[in-house]
């Protein structure tokens, strides 16, 4: 009998696969990056078509197969900041209850938050290889999906937001170092508007440790 895993995931690659079927990188909460068959998922009758399409976020439920895993089943997560994740009832109060409750919470995101989703896509898609579950960059990456979603985030903010997000990232994977002149910020992944707000002026800094995080390490 096959064990089933049910995680949250984001889907940063497709690619077609036979006939109908669609192969998909998907950057999972707990199982890290997996590599998984979508069979007869382009075909319009499929029930994964519409909830496991590219860049989306959701709950995915996949078994392991001899070379990649397959995926059995998808669904949207939840959209309200109020729903709780399963294990946010073992949370402590204060700001890591509140971490817990947007945990696992999606939120539709619009014009440029989709265009920054689509860039963290790529982004994973550069720096992810193999198996390894990575939570806290997952929660990384879900915390500025959702904040990007909001009206409030356009034009320098919503730049500002991705920066700090990247640099988050790296941060998180060991290509960039604490510094002190940005108070600790990567560490956390916390994100409000006040912070995004006070960060424009360090922008320029950011995408200074950035772009020599990358060029440094040839990616």
């Amino acid at each position: 009998m096959y064990s089933i895993h049910t995680t949250l995931g984001f889907i940063i690659d497709s690619r077609p696969s036979g006939e109908a079927g669609k192969l998909l990188s998907i950057f999972t909460r707990d199982l890290g990056l997996v590599m998984a068959t979508a069979q007869g998922i382009r075909l319009e009758k499929s029930k994964l078509r519409y909830s496991a399409q590219l860049y989306s976020f959701g709950n995915f439920s996949f078994v392991r197969g001899r070379e990649f895993w397959r995926l059995t089943n998808a669904s949207a997560a939840p959209r309200s900041r109020d729903v709780v994740s399963p294990d946010a009832s073992v949370a402590a109060g204060g700001r890591d209850c509140e971490r817990q409750k947007r945990r696992g919470v999606i939120v539709s995101a619009t014009g440029a938050g989709n265009e920054l989703i689509a860039r963290l896509a790529l982004l994973l898609c550069r720096l992810l290889h193999g198996e390894e579950a990575h939570s806290e960059l997952f929660d990384c990456v879900l915390e500025c999906v959702n904040f990007s979603s909001t009206d409030k985030f356009t034009g320098e903010l919503i730049q500002t937001l991705e920066s700090l997000t990247v640099a988050r990232v790296l941060h998180k994977l060991g290509y960039i170092g604490d510094e002190p002149q940005l108070n600790g910020h990567f560490q956390s992944n916390d994100i409000t508007i006040e912070l995004i707000d006070k960060l424009k002026e360090k922008r320029t800094l950011l995408n200074k440790h950035i772009n020599n995080a990358l060029h440094e390490s040839h990616l």
